[in-house]
């Protein structure tokens, strides 16, 4: 009889119990040799799971099986195959199909029974079992490490060195340009500025040879600076010391989401996005008219069209005497500044009490006699840790050390000659301008080429 065996091993722990690759192919070669089998193929599936079939010497051996290739599959063990119970069905039927039998040689199956067919689905489902039963297991033991101070694995971000116990060592000479990145964010420059400059500076990255705008975004999102680990949807907060402080952490995070709420305001025309009709309240658009070879902002919804420039012109009048005359920009200011009001003691409070009822759900989990299904114990855990990043983040948004009226005049302050500054700018730096200062801007006008402009705006 003409013989395949196949063979498969997944990780180094089932090398230590005696599954690994060489292991299996001296037992299954003497197990032939007593069979007096021919073996004409040898499937060496290393570093695979038995979760699905898409394996690469599985695809083979089908492959195989379809040319007639051999008579026979051997296998160490069933779970060598698959521990899924519809992968096993399908390859019987496959098996079957190109009447191929199937052998393990430490087990007894009997696929041309009923019986048989009904013990090697038993004995499947077992496996599935056991695999899924582990990935639980393995889930809530990360949880656990973590709650007794112990770090999973994974590579030290940026700025730290991290030690299996969680013992933190600041690297200073990394964390000063996480700091800089932070304070470079936060006063006006974009991710890909960002590292361009570090590029220029040849400031090295951990891992890649240079930086790029993708590991900014991803450690200006990444509050493992302000001291929280997470580990999939276990999160501990005041876990390090913090390499940035929370007030200028959360500066970046209310940045990052102004811009992707204000994605709508890209484009070539400095006023698009924040622009509105002051007849509808419609965002207004702007539209470059070729015969006359200049731009105007349209309302669609009011049919009314006004000359970009004029609106410019108006604009950058407005914002000479704002800088001019502090106590008409603080007039100006004053009509829609209303400083935060967030109660840190009640916030607190609920965190004390979500804190509270976790450890609760955590001991149900550890308990064994406890009749509420995992599930339900994980979709509760969830939930509170929803509730309570969102409790954070409230907190987080309580430490930014808001900017009072007279700290915006200050930098408003600085520009000097609006006008040139203005129209030496390219498109792009005139909208980053204009957006920095106005929140948004509407206009009023009656019908009529030449008719007043009326300007009411809210400033940053």
């Amino acid at each position: 009889m003409k013989v395949a065996i196949y063979v498969r091993v997944s990780t180094q722990e089932q090398a230590k119990e005696g599954f690994s690759i060489p292991a299996q192919i001296e037992s299954l070669r003497a197990f032939c040799k007593s069979q007096s089998w021919e073996i004409v193929e040898e499937y060496k599936e290393e570093g695979k799971s038995a979760k699905d079939l898409d394996r690469p010497k599985m695809k083979k051996m089908m492959s195989d099986i379809k040319k007639r290739k051999f008579d026979l599959v051997l296998v160490h063990k069933l779970d060598r195959l698959t521990r899924s119970v519809s992968d096993l069905y399908e390859l019987l039927e496959y098996f079957e199909k190109y009447d191929v039998k199937f052998r393990s040689s430490t087990e007894q199956y009997d696929t041309t029974t009923a019986l048989g067919k009904l013990f090697i689905t038993l004995v499947a489902s077992l496996a599935q079992w056991e695999r899924e039963n582990l990935a639980e297991r393995v889930k809530f033991g990360i949880h656990q490490m973590i709650e007794e101070g112990k770090r999973p694995g994974g590579h030290s971000p940026y700025g730290y060195k991290f030690e299996k116990n969680f013992e933190c060592e600041i690297i200073e000479e990394e964390a000063k340009w996480v700091k800089k990145i932070f304070d470079w964010y936060v006063d006006g420059f974009g991710y890909r500025k960002i590292s361009d400059r570090l590029n220029e500076l040849k400031i090295k990255p951990r891992i890649a040879n240079e930086w790029n705008h993708n590991t900014v975004y991803g450690m200006l999102r990444n509050d493992i600076y302000i001291g929280v680990y997470r580990w999939g949807e276990k999160v501990v907060y005041n876990n390090h010391p913090a390499v940035v402080s929370n007030s200028l952490f959360a500066k970046a995070q209310q940045k990052i989401k102004s811009n992707h709420k204000n994605l709508a305001r890209k484009g070539k025309f400095p006023l698009t996005g924040i622009l509105e009709c002051g007849h509808c309240n419609k965002p207004m658009s702007g539209l470059f008219d070729k015969r006359d070879n200049k731009t105007y902002y349209r309302c669609f919804n009011c049919n009314r069209s006004t000359d970009g420039k004029k609106i410019t012109d108006l604009l950058l009048d407005e914002i000479e005497k704002l800088i001019t005359s502090k106590d008409y920009f603080l007039k100006q200011i004053d009509k829609n500044y209303q400083p935060q009001a967030i109660n840190v003691k009640e916030v607190k409070k609920k965190l004390e009490v979500i804190n509270q009822q976790k450890e609760k759900w955590y001991s149900l989990f550890l308990d064994e006699r406890n009749p509420i299904p995992k599930e339900t114990l994980y979709s509760k855990i969830n939930e509170l840790n929803d509730q309570e990043e969102e409790l954070k983040n409230i907190l987080l948004e309580a430490e930014i050390e808001e900017e009072s009226p007279e700290e915006k005049y200050k930098k408003l302050s600085r520009i000097k000659d609006i006008h040139f500054v203005y129209n030496e700018a390219d498109p792009f730096e005139q909208k980053e301008l204009l957006q920095s200062i106005f929140e948004c801007l509407t206009i009023k006008r009656a019908v009529g080429r030449n008719m007043p402009i009326t300007l009411n705006y809210k400033l940053n």
